[in-house]
């Protein structure tokens, strides 16, 4: 019997690390090709060899959510490698704390 996913392509931001990395593992069980987003160091590298492992096909591209130029390169690089996106699990997140006077706009506004 196929996987259910074979071929499909999901894009995992935070993939480092707990949810995100759980999430690659599940998807790459199902025969996904997985593009695992993240900010880099041996935790994405490690993800990406369970990936692997699960029976998923790996592509590892260091991002940082928080810069829109190299969300947007994610994306490309990912069709660029796969031809598509099926999914996109948007795992990781900027935050900032404070109250809304002491929040400069530019963190409110994105």
């Amino acid at each position: 019997m196929k996987p259910r996913l074979a071929g499909h392509v999901a894009v995992i931001t935070g993939a480092s690390s707990g949810i995100g990395r759980l999430t690659a593992q599940l998807f790459a069980a199902r025969g996904a090709q997985v593009v695992l987003a993240g900010r880099g160091g041996p935790a994405l590298q490690t993800a990406a060899e369970e990936v692997a492992a699960a029976g998923g096909t790996a592509l590892v591209v260091p991002t940082d959510v928080a810069d829109a130029t190299a969300v947007q390169a994610l994306a490309d690089t990912a069709v660029e490698r796969f031809g598509r996106i099926d999914t996109w699990v948007n795992n990781a997140s900027v935050t900032s704390y404070g109250t809304v006077a002491d929040t400069p706009v530019a963190d409110i506004a994105g």
